[in-house]
């Protein structure tokens, strides 16, 4: 019997509505993919697509128009599906999978920024109290815009929320012109707390938990500011004005994406505390290899049948091991010092 590990080859096909183009543009590096049109907007196109399939990797988007319907006739083939994007109303409406596996939030924020702290987290005995930043700076697709207002103020997102042994609302404020370490100017703080943190919160076991969502530039906090009234009265024009104000406040300035953890807690005996710096240069093709990987997890047997928040898989190591070989253009520090004190240290006072 030969010692040498099989190889597994899967052959794959890409769907979109100009896949000539996506050809024209890709083929040299996908030469072994078959492209083939699919209507978004046509269910007997998407099951026509996905029919042949063992597992398909959703990415349309705005997801939350396409999500649940895309997974739903993966569902009815009896074909798993793993999604970039999330259908903000799977925790409280569930889909029934059956034997089949349901993969969402397979991207940076929600997903990533859910399964860091949990994998931060396995390195303590005991974990008490977590406060998080997070903050990205790039272009905007309209989508992506769109997704973005579906997500901030979905009704599963509880106002001004912390952890406190359970959820407790209107306990936190926005801050302005705050400066935090490592990231790369003053930014306006938001509280965060939605489905995502709660997870978190749950599966870490904490006793005190506090989120917030870093935004740079005064364009884009000022079409924020407008959001919950506009969007629900004129969405297009709301989505417009957002893609606009990110391309202003980012115009000559290198993207980034970065979440800063401080978790305190127990380890070997001892009271521990630490924060964890993640940084990552471009956001879109982080995205696709946290997708890539979670598809290599799925087509492995590594998630169990049901319907899975990338934040909530088991083996968070297989994630952040494939992340470390595939990913070259990240920054990861562990650090014995609180933020605050990081803040002081920047500014050359310690």
């Amino acid at each position: 019997m030969s010692n040498t590990p099989a190889v597994w080859y899967w052959s794959f096909k890409i769907g979109g509505r100009n896949p000539e183009k996506g050809k024209s543009k890709q083929g040299h590096i996908l030469s072994n993919a078959t492209w083939e049109a699919v209507d978004v907007e046509d269910d007997d196109s998407i099951s026509n697509f996905v029919s042949s399939c063992d597992l398909v990797l959703n990415c349309a988007a705005p997801s939350h128009r396409y999500s649940r319907r895309v997974a739903q006739i993966c569902l009815k083939h009896n074909i798993n599906m793993v999604d970039a994007g999330i259908d903000n109303n799977y925790d409280k409406n569930p889909l029934e999978t059956g034997d089949n596996v349901v993969v969402y939030a397979a991207g940076a924020t929600p997903g990533f920024s859910g399964l860091l702290p949990i994998w931060f987290g396995n390195k303590f005995d005991k974990v008490n109290e977590l406060l998080s930043y997070y903050g990205t700076s790039g272009q905007l697709s309209y989508a992506g815009a769109e997704d973005y207002l579906e997500g901030s103020l979905s009704e599963n997102n509880v106002p001004r929320a912390a952890w406190k042994n359970g959820v407790v609302p209107n306990v936190l404020s926005r801050q302005s012109g705050v400066t935090l370490p490592f990231f790369p100017g003053e930014v306006t703080l938001f509280p965060l707390f939605d489905d995502e943190t709660e997870l978190v919160a749950k599966r870490l076991k904490l006793e005190e938990g506090v989120w917030y969502a870093a935004v740079e530039g005064e364009k884009s906090i000022a079409a924020l500011d407008s959001a919950a009234f506009e969007y629900r009265k004129n969405p297009e024009a709301m989505i417009e004005k957002l893609c606009f104000a990110v391309e202003m406040d980012t115009l000559g300035r290198s993207p980034y994406f970065i979440l800063m953890i401080q978790l305190t807690g127990e380890s070997n005996g001892k009271e521990k505390l630490q924060t964890l710096i993640y940084e990552v240069g471009e956001i879109i093709p982080f995205c696709g290899k946290m997708a890539a990987i979670i598809v290599k997890a799925v087509l492995e047997g590594k998630v169990q049948p049901g319907l899975h928040h990338t934040a909530s898989i088991e083996d968070v190591n297989y994630v952040m091991d494939h992340l470390e070989k595939l990913d070259q253009d990240y920054e990861i520090q562990f650090i014995d010092y609180p933020i605050e004190e990081l803040l002081m240290e920047e500014e050359g006072t310690l």
